[in-house]
């Protein structure tokens, strides 16, 4: 599924405002909470990645936060590295200490063979070719290295409920393409890598926020409208429990990590 018409490439300045919500950081239990199963998700990468000497790139680094979580969590023998296109998200980056890069990941300049692993959080979804940007990074990664995704799936009850109008992940105009698990393996397939785990994740943000725009859509009052954040914990305690039931039952969520290795 894509947007179409889509904002131009020049056009990033305007819809990734500095104001963008993503780019300011939860506190208090939600953040908590998110540093827990940030934790349990360094932990499964490490079955992937193996531990000793490895150079990992997060796309999309922002300020350096996750960079932050893998040195945390990850074995210390990591060498971390950020790209962004943010000037500012890079410049804090670098200023708690990270190697970052100022630029998109379609123009990174960076050798053949660089990384170890190449992580992208709910990024891919956000460029305008996610197959030609899976062959840039295919190529940046090492024979047998890993190409981490995580972006939303077009599956689960919240995408089921809300898939007319407001469903949270359709993220106007920012969401350029969205993949089901199958279409997903297919891309990155035809990219050249090999599927080797994909995994149904937690997506409270979806739920609140659809349900936010669905009781906006309707007009109801503003204060009853405002209970619906992202960051309310009582609404992530609801949502938590059952994205995890639903995941350890086998089932699909509306949201999805698929890991791809580049052959040896």
């Amino acid at each position: 599924m894509y947007l179409n018409p889509r904002p131009s490439i020049e056009d990033l300045d305007v819809i990734y405002p500095e104001n963008y919500y993503t780019l300011s950081g939860t506190g208090g239990l939600v953040a908590r909470l998110q540093r827990v199963w940030e934790k349990g998700k360094v932990d499964g990468y490490r079955h992937v990645v193996g531990d000793g000497r490895r150079r990992i790139l997060d796309v999309g680094c922002g300020d350096g936060r996750f960079l932050g979580v893998l040195e945390a969590f990850g074995p210390k023998e990591w060498e971390v590295v950020g790209i962004d296109f943010d000037s500012d998200a890079v410049e804090k980056c670098r200023a708690a200490g990270y190697t970052a890069y100022k630029k998109r990941v379609e123009d990174f300049e960076e050798g053949a063979n660089s990384f170890d692993a190449v992580i992208m959080l709910q990024l891919i979804e956000h460029v305008a070719d996610p197959l030609e940007t899976s062959r840039k990074i295919f190529d940046l990664l090492k024979p047998g290295g890993v190409f981490v995704v995580e972006t939303p799936n077009l599956a689960g009850i919240d995408y089921r409920l809300f898939k007319d109008r407001c469903w949270a992940h359709y993220h106007f105009p920012r969401h350029w393409n969205l993949f089901s698990t199958d279409s997903l393996h297919r891309m990155l397939e035809k990219a050249g890598y090999e599927v080797v785990r994909t995994d149904h994740l937690m997506s409270t943000s979806a739920w609140t926020i659809s349900l936010y725009n669905y009781f906006l859509d309707r007009g109801l009052p503003g204060w009853f409208v405002r209970f619906f954040s992202y960051k309310n914990p009582f609404l992530l305690g609801i949502f938590v429990t059952l994205d995890t039931v639903r995941t350890k039952m086998g089932r699909e969520t509306s949201n999805q990590r698929v890991i791809g290795r580049k052959p040896l």
